[in-house]
């Protein structure tokens, strides 16, 4: 892939005005100090694909940055980093404006592919200042080896080839950047979506929340909201040509992803163990159905129907109305088709919904099942309709199997539940202590629970139990 015509410049402070004139992008080198300052220089998709030609010319500015007594020999190198030559280099690439050299030559490198060459210039009759502008032009332009790091280029005067070659000692140095590069597309969240389960009906359907789909009974909600967008750049060069990105408006989804390609694919990582089908995951996108998903109980993955990734895609789940819902976040990466001469790596949208659950979280401390002594929860609510409730019990090694999963809490009294009543009938494979969880589908306002054991001596010891929501 050709990336046509850009120039890069770099410019002593002392000569900036004398380059003005011919530079797209700039990078001034001070004479006076080792610091690079970048000024507009160009920035390009980092989804170029390794190879990808900068087409020339692209001009390095700078001074000579060494004095030179008449018909003395210098060796300037010019080496290029994360870039190699399009072409192989000239001597008439090199070129002095203020006051021509007295002769120049290749003495070492500058092949098409490389990424150096040395120069052997010669100082006219007069000499020639440090001060001397110079110019190295690339008439054909550089490869890009990789997108990973800035494509920079060091200018380096040596007193002899073998020094040069040495890269030790220097008479004066300076490096800047050719090209840079920053992501030129990113799958972004729109709107986080979250939605809550409700309580009262055993956390099997929906209600609440941005995602809730009107009309479904609950049982379907969004999970992500996502888009394919170009992340904000600092408006930096002028290029007009993608994947040139002189600010953030500068390139387009088109250039780099092929948004028609059937192959591009979401994928989503949360709790799917309530789906309705292995096919619950589909979007809303562009008002057409898009193809089958496919789940397991943590991920899902929803192939998108051609043109589908040049929208926001909302995606939508679907749950079977009988297992309970568990809490969940949900997360969206996407796989897209990129364009010839592009290389697109998977894109995050990090966190794009939830599923919570409403109604109170009481819990107890660690509780006992100690043959003699009696292990009793006091609950009370206070509504005037009965209230659903959900029981998880666990013990050292994880949950506890086998009870029941819940039951109701008869309304504006104090409800009695054993410990006993929780536990399946033989606690052989589940030994305590215990810790008791009730999700209840009311108010924090309205339900209150303690936790009270009795020893055989008939003393009593009363604890409360505590909700996370109002610690």
């Amino acid at each position: 892939m050709r990336v046509s015509k850009n120039q890069v410049t770099l410019l002593s402070a002392t000569v900036a005005a004398l380059f003005a004139a011919s530079a797209n992008a700039q990078v001034v080198l001070p004479s006076s100090s080792p610091t690079v300052v970048a000024v507009n220089g160009l920035i390009f998709a980092r989804e170029l694909a390794a190879g990808t030609v900068l087409v020339g010319p692209i001009t390095v500015n700078t001074i000579l940055g060494i004095g030179m007594a008449a018909t003395q020999d210098r060796y300037i190198k010019v080496t290029l980093a994360n870039a190699v030559f399009n072409t192989g280099v000239v001597p008439a690439n090199l070129t002095n404006v203020t006051a021509a050299f007295g002769g120049t030559n290749i003495a070492f490198g500058g092949q098409a592919g490389t990424n150096s060459v040395i120069f052997q210039v010669t100082a006219n009759a007069g000499g020639n200042t440090i001060n001397d502008g110079l110019w190295f032009n690339m008439t054909t332009g550089v490869n890009i080896a990789s997108t990973a790091a800035n494509a920079t280029v060091t200018y380096e005067v040596y007193e002899f080839l073998t020094q040069a070659q040495a890269n030790t000692p220097v008479l004066y140095a300076r490096t800047g950047t050719l090209a840079g590069f920053a992501p030129a597309v990113a799958l972004t969240s729109a709107v986080l979506q979250t939605t809550t389960a409700t309580a009262a009906s055993s956390f099997t359907t929906m209600a609440g929340g941005t995602g809730i789909n009107a009309g479904t009974g609950g049982l379907r909600t969004n999970i992500s909201s996502v888009i394919l967008t170009i992340p904000a750049l600092v408006a930096n060069g002028a290029c007009g040509v993608a994947p040139c990105l002189a600010n953030s408006t500068a390139a387009t989804i088109a250039n780099i992803v092929n948004v028609a390609s059937t192959g591009n694919v979401l994928n989503f990582t949360g709790d799917f163990t309530a789906a309705a089908s292995a096919a619950s995951i589909n979007t809303a996108a562009n008002g057409t159905a898009e193809a089958a998903s496919a789940i397991t109980a943590t991920t899902a993955t929803l192939p998108l129907l051609t043109n589908s990734a040049a929208a926001t895609v909302t995606t939508r789940y679907t749950v079977n109305g009988t297992t309970p819902l568990p809490v969940s976040s949900y997360t969206t990466t996407g796989t897209f088709v990129a364009n010839a001469g592009y290389v697109l790596a998977t894109l995050s949208a990090g966190t794009t919904g939830s599923i919570g659950r409403d109604g109170v979280q009481l819990d107890s401390p660690w509780v006992t099942a100690t043959p003699n002594f009696n292990s009793r929860f006091f609950i009370t609510q206070t509504t005037p309709a009965t209230i659903p409730f959900t029981v998880t019990v666990r013990n050292a090694a994880g949950l506890v199997t086998g009870g029941p999963a819940g039951g109701t809490l008869a309304s504006n009294r104090q409800n009695l539940i054993t410990l006993a009543s929780l536990l399946p009938a033989d606690t052989t494979a589940f030994p305590g202590p215990y810790q008791v969880t009730f999700n209840i589908a009311a108010t924090i306002t309205a339900v209150q629970g303690a936790y009270a054991l009795t020893s055989p001596n008939g003393s009593v010891a009363i604890q409360n139990l505590y909700t996370l929501a109002a610690q």
